[in-house]
């Protein structure tokens, strides 16, 4: 499994132990489903972007986690832009224009279980203006599961 997958992964794991000492909130068991099925579906994006996320992750600069280092947007986040477009691509969360599209992450990825959770709205907009800019899908995940975590 590629590495930026296998990042993917990695939160899922952490949030299930995390949920494991809580009862997990419907918003976050939407995430847990939703990240096992993106990760599923992405399909040529690891090995046509292989060099780029090989190049992320020796750079010391980027990390894949939301705010488990220092990460530098600028530097790091251009080197897997063409990597998440096409991931976010692949699962269709990607509008015609290049766009993260918000709405079919809402409703398909999340099915609609995080639209009344109080801490995935306050913390939605923050986290997407945060890593978005360059489809930093990855990251994004990890700022939301951050907030919405149990």
């Amino acid at each position: 499994m590629q590495k930026m997958n296998r990042g993917l992964l990695l939160l899922v794991v952490a949030a299930t132990s995390v949920s494991a000492q809580t009862v997990p909130s419907t918003c976050f068991l939407a995430f847990q489903s939703g990240i096992n099925n993106m990760n599923n579906a992405v399909s040529t994006c690891p090995t046509k972007y292989r060099t780029a996320t090989n190049s992320y992750y020796a750079n010391p600069n980027c990390s894949r986690d939301y705010g488990s280092k220092p990460h530098n947007v600028e530097v790091c986040n251009p080197i897997v832009f063409d990597y998440n477009k096409c991931a976010l691509k692949d699962v269709g969360l990607l509008k015609a224009d290049g766009s993260f599209d918000d709405a079919a992450f809402k409703k398909t990825t999340l099915q609609n279980k995080c639209s009344s959770d109080i801490k995935f709205s306050t913390a939605y907009q923050p986290c997407r203006d945060s890593t978005m800019k360059y489809l930093n899908f990855a990251r994004f995940l990890a700022c939301l599961m951050r907030k919405v975590t149990p």
